[in-house]
């Protein structure tokens, strides 16, 4: 929490725009007589904090609730292959020219996704099938914006890639709020479902002798997968390793808990972990070197979690 409180100030108060704490607290009541400082704060910093916070920590839910629902430390958010309709549909927008917001575009493709798994998902009796079915779908979906990427201009083919490096700093106040009103959906679903989860874990047999509803969670997961993740990708594109190794680095600082019990901790290190990737970024951009794309820096944050992930097991199992 202390981490989180200070990434916050951190990101609201140094930039581009230098701002003494004096000015920086008359722009956050509304008093300040610089207009810039105003529009600064209120229109570019805390709508990019307050998006980086919330993306953290519905990504680190969902990281959560993939892990338990295939039982695999390394399922993701994006797994499903939902993220890559995001990407179908900014591709097909951007590069086919369609006179349509990336936002909107990716939030289409994103649901196109979602639908076909939805359909897919009630012939599947098993989690893993519906996974296999949503990486051929991610499979066929990237195989379409590869051909639509060899044929589209130079402009609009840039345009594609810079929304493919991901940002937060591209989203709106009310997105933002937006956003901020997902994280309090899926916290109480997570809260209202905790026990469920919980059972899940003893495996899928067990969890039904004792109540779970298999087909029920399963519909209500994939929904609440699809949308959040919908939802985050059009604001800020598809955001790569957050998903997946903010509950690795929850568990590596706190003994395994309950599904309850866990949430407020994972939310808290997804919205850190955010944060500490967006301030590298803003940090490389104020200093005149090198961009370094938000997707690059949550790489090199989340790829050595995986390996330790993975060397962690190979060791537990020799």
């Amino acid at each position: 929490m202390l981490l989180l409180a200070l990434g916050l100030v951190l990101h609201l108060l140094l930039g581009e725009v230098s701002m003494g704490w004096s000015e920086w607290m008359q722009a956050i009541l509304g008093i300040s007589t610089s207009s810039l400082h105003s529009v600064v704060l209120w229109e570019i910093r805390i709508p990019r904090a307050l998006t980086a916070i919330s993306a953290g920590i519905l990504l680190g839910w969902l990281g959560m609730l993939m892990q338990t629902w295939f039982r695999n430390p390394l399922a993701g958010p994006s797994v499903l292959g939902i993220t890559s309709g995001g990407s179908l549909g900014v591709a097909m927008s951007v590069l086919l020219g369609l006179a349509f917001p990336a936002w909107m575009a990716a939030a289409g493709g994103c649901l196109l996704v979602l639908g076909l798994i939805g359909l897919g998902a009630r012939r599947f009796a098993s989690p893993v099938t519906t996974l296999v079915f949503g990486l051929m779908i991610s499979y066929a979906v990237g195989a379409t914006v590869t051909v639509l990427q060899s044929s589209a201009s130079a402009e609009s083919l840039q345009t594609f890639v810079f929304w493919g490096m991901g940002t937060f700093g591209k989203a709106t106040l009310n997105q933002a709020t937006i956003c901020l009103i997902a994280v309090m959906i899926l916290g109480g679903w997570l809260f209202w479902r905790a026990s469920w989860l919980d059972m899940w874990t003893l495996g899928e047999d067990l969890a039904q002798t004792m109540g779970v509803p298999r087909s029920r969670l399963q519909g209500e997961i994939l929904l609440l997968t699809g949308l959040m993740v919908g939802l985050v990708t059009s604001i800020c594109g598809p955001l790569a390793f957050l998903g997946l190794a903010t509950p690795h680095v929850y568990r590596f600082f706190h003994a395994p808990r309950s599904h309850r019990a866990a949430m407020l901790g994972i939310g808290v290190w997804g919205a850190v972990l955010a944060l500490a990737a967006d301030g590298l970024v803003r940090w490389t951009d104020a200093n005149g070197g090198f961009h370094w794309p938000l997707n690059a820096v949550l790489a090199m944050l989340g790829a050595p979690v995986v390996v330790m992930v993975l060397w962690k097991r190979n060791h537990d199992w020799s």
